[in-house]
């Protein structure tokens, strides 16, 4: 069945919606908002793309990093971390199988988009003109890894064909979602390591 929705960002509101709804997770609806128009602004190439780094590329994850240690304003500042944090989500959620080939992980990712929105919302200057904003990069920062399972909910590619890389993904981020698919294939995760003497 063909289902038709008046524009893109509606689709995105929807699917997060009912992808949330599925997961059981609580979430603001300033939260979903500011998803939504992640993914309806990254649908477009040249929103994803950073200026000077060619065709179909952004720059490393250290780089939007050190441009906010190195901001010379806080409008800057935020303006980097806001960007490492919505990079590194929309691919983990989208992207995570590409990291397989990477020199970092997934984790990598997790920890440096989750950080970037902690930062945020501990800024002065966001929370002085909109303490909204504060509220969602909280949320973001705190659920990173459930809202890389609800993004990942758009990838069309079935998680379970390859078991050892979904076991490989939860011992790294702790994933409910990969913890589902492997209980779902008999696999009981396990995250302690053995130590033999």
């Amino acid at each position: 069945m063909l289902v038709k929705h008046e524009s893109l960002r509606t689709y995105f509101h929807e699917f997060l919606t009912n992808s949330m709804r599925k997961q059981n997770m609580q979430v603001q609806d300033h939260t979903i908002s500011y998803l939504t128009n992640l993914l309806t602004s990254f649908s477009k190439t040249e929103s994803f793309i950073d200026p000077g780094q060619g065709r179909a590329s952004h720059k490393p994850l250290a780089s939007y990093y050190s441009d906010a240690i190195n901001s010379h304003t806080t409008l800057e500042r935020e303006y980097a971390l806001q960007r490492l944090g919505d990079i590194t989500l929309f691919i983990c959620g989208l992207f995570s199988e590409s990291l397989n080939k990477k020199a970092v992980d997934v984790d990598y990712y997790v920890a440096m988009g989750g950080s970037a929105y902690a930062h945020l919302s501990e800024s002065k200057n966001i929370s002085r003109n909109n303490s909204t904003h504060i509220g969602v990069f909280q949320e973001l920062s705190n659920k990173f890894i459930d809202f890389v399972d609800v993004l990942s909910d758009l990838n069309q590619k079935q998680p379970n064909k390859n078991l050892l890389r979904t076991y490989e993904f939860w011992l790294r981020t702790k994933s409910k979602k990969a913890k589902d698919v492997l209980i779902e294939n008999g696999i009981q995760p396990i995250s302690h390591s053995i130590t033999l003497q």
